[in-house]
């Protein structure tokens, strides 16, 4: 194998980090709506019916949890 210049070997990982951060700046946001664009997003525009139906569920489920993690946490330790 020949003898490479450490420059050279610096310059090119120097140029192929800056790529990567560069391309990741500017195609990672597109990867990242594609399902905006696919339209699988989350309608932006609920119906008040939904989402008072959807808000009533999550209140259920909040107080469900809080109904399973009443007590000291200290309490299970002790045994």
């Amino acid at each position: 194998m020949a003898r490479v210049d450490g420059r050279k070997i610096v310059g090119i990982a120097t140029v192929a980090t800056v790529s990567v951060v560069g391309f990741a700046q500017i195609y990672l946001p597109f990867w990242a709506d594609r399902d905006k664009i696919r339209g699988m997003a989350e309608e932006e525009d609920m119906p008040a019916a939904a989402k008072r139906e959807m808000e009533k569920q999550i209140k259920q489920q909040q107080q469900q949890h809080e109904q399973q993690q009443a007590g000291s946490m200290w309490k299970n330790m002790k045994k």
